[in-house]
């Protein structure tokens, strides 16, 4: 049970890393405010004098959508340009926090919040690297399947009696590449983790023992994630069940719970897998 007490381990570490989890929050919240900004003040400036985004939020009516679209189609330009430069920043950002967040679980000499900056910056470049390299083989992958899908459907819909067989067939092939994705997502954690805690300066090394490492641990690994994803999913679900239809101040509450319940398994995600990993480097006795 390796798993379940690196996750009770780290569940101690992260409630012991109280200012860690207020600077997170603070730097997500600085973020969403930066992007709020200039979206809030730009809409604000093309739609006011238009009653079409309350009636597509009452209801979607197609038609005043396209007449929306032609009258403000820019508008929809500008959005995905934002959606764009948004994400591409967000991973920016996020690379960095981890960096930070892995370094103060794994190598922790100084406070957390001395030891996050630091190590945020000391392996961005190098987190960074890392990332696009598991973006690259989660890209091969989906091109993989998507090449299965294509091959399979290529004679629909002749090839196929009825659409229960196309059913049957999606049954097998999805669930299949999401567990080829996960595997693959867990593999990235614990690259990250090896590069942290061996500080070199290559990043295909830390990749390739990551990979081996955690083919060899799978099943604990697999279990704990497996586990974080749980406490995620619970947390989600309980967030759900909170929204409410009127009180502008409560729904705002309700969301930033879910920021923070978002950060604290982002946390446990990374403290539980880097027990995991410290406990596995121990001589056996």
């Amino acid at each position: 049970m390796a798993f379940f007490q690196a996750y009770t381990t780290g569940l101690q570490t992260i409630f012991t890393k109280g200012k860690l989890w207020l600077l997170l929050y603070a730097l997500n919240f600085l973020f969403a405010v930066l992007l709020a900004y200039p979206l809030s003040s730009f809409l604000g400036d093309k739609l006011v004098n238009t009653m079409a985004v309350d009636v597509l939020l009452e209801r979607f009516d197609f038609t005043v959508f396209i007449d929306f679209f032609n009258e403000y189609g820019d508008v929809f330009g500008w959005l995905l340009n934002q959606s764009v430069a948004a994400i591409l920043l967000y991973l920016l950002l996020n690379v960095f926090l981890v960096g930070g967040i892995l370094t103060v679980f794994v190598r922790p000499q100084r406070t957390s919040v001395t030891n996050f900056w630091s190590g945020g910056a000391h392996f961005f470049w190098r987190m960074l690297r890392l990332t696009i390299y598991f973006l690259l083989f989660q890209g091969v992958l989906l091109g993989i399947f998507l090449t299965i899908v294509s091959s399979i459907f290529s004679n629909w819909p002749e090839g196929f009696d009825n659409e229960e067989q196309i059913v049957q067939r999606l049954f097998i092939i999805i669930p299949v590449y999401l567990l080829l994705s996960t595997v693959l997502f867990m593999v990235q954690d614990y690259a990250k983790i090896r590069l942290v805690n061996s500080n070199k300066s290559l990043v295909t090394l830390p990749i390739l023992r990551a990979f081996r490492w955690t083919f060899r641990h799978f099943g604990q690994a697999f279990l704990l994630y497996l586990l974080n994803l749980l406490t995620f999913g619970v947390l989600f679900f309980i967030y759900l069940q909170m929204h409410f239809d009127s009180a502008v101040l409560a729904t705002f509450l309700v969301g930033q719970f879910f920021v923070i319940a978002r950060i604290g398994t982002k946390l446990l995600n990374l403290a539980s897998a880097s027990e995991l990993y410290t406990q596995s480097q121990l001589p056996k006795v």
